[in-house]
């Protein structure tokens, strides 16, 4: 991990951060360079393994990620970040230019793809151009007491954004939907489309999960013996 995470903490929630993943040094310390010149935020890690293993819980955002990461790859990378991050703009890098490696990155949840070498006043311009639709974003859900946001699995309360995963995400709404009163197990599972192979088991894994993930936000899910879960 890069020392430009050092001087990161006390804005670590301005949306200027970048997190750059990225293996090659050379390209790291041009990058961070260029950027921070640019009054962006730079916090880098050498691979996707060292992201997981220090990376910052609270991190808000820009992606630059690398495809040829040593272990696991940029795309893998990218598929598992937008399992709980349906906001945060991702950018993948890469000398690969085919139309069909560029589909791939797409599909994975990238949201632009930069090819190598890079256009720094191009690229700039991309980021510039995130940054000011995630500022837009950002606005619109701090001013929201409280707000359900089905594309990013996440909702907003009192300017506090809970993620969650897809499934939570709709067990949560229908128990919302219901306005305090009780959902039976069946009914929740009855939420999800019908290629999602979910059972009793499931349902009382994910409210397992819920309870820890919406408790910062004060809102809480109640047994109702008998009957199912609620949402108080």
């Amino acid at each position: 991990m890069s020392t430009a995470q050092l001087g990161i903490r006390d804005g670590w929630m301005d949306s200027r951060n970048i997190c750059l993943i990225e293996d090659e040094r050379d390209i790291v310390i041009a990058l961070t360079n260029f950027l921070t010149a640019q009054k962006y935020n730079v916090v880098s890690y050498n691979s996707a393994e060292d992201f997981y293993a220090t990376k910052t819980e609270q991190f808000n955002g820009l992606y630059l990620i690398d495809w040829n990461l040593p272990g696991e790859t940029g795309v893998d990378m990218i598929k598992k970040v937008r399992r709980n991050d349906k906001i945060s703009p991702i950018f993948i890098l890469t000398a690969y230019s085919h139309s069909g490696d560029i589909i791939t990155g797409l599909r994975a949840g990238a949201d632009d793809y930069i090819t190598k070498p890079y256009n720094l006043d191009e690229l700039l311009q991309r980021i510039d151009n995130a940054h000011n639709k995630l500022v837009i974003i950002k606005e619109k859900i701090d001013n929201e007491d409280f707000k359900l946001i089905p594309e990013a699995s996440a909702f907003v309360k009192d300017g506090k954004t809970i993620n969650l995963t897809q499934r939570e995400f709709i067990i949560f709404s229908k128990l919302h939907e219901l306005s305090g009163e009780p959902a039976t197990r069946e009914e929740l599972i009855e939420s999800f489309k019908n290629n999602e192979k979910m059972t009793v088991r499931n349902i009382d894994v994910h409210i397992f999960s819920l309870r820890k993930k919406i408790k910062p936000a004060e809102l809480f899910i109640e047994t109702v013996w008998g009957k199912g879960y609620k949402l108080i």
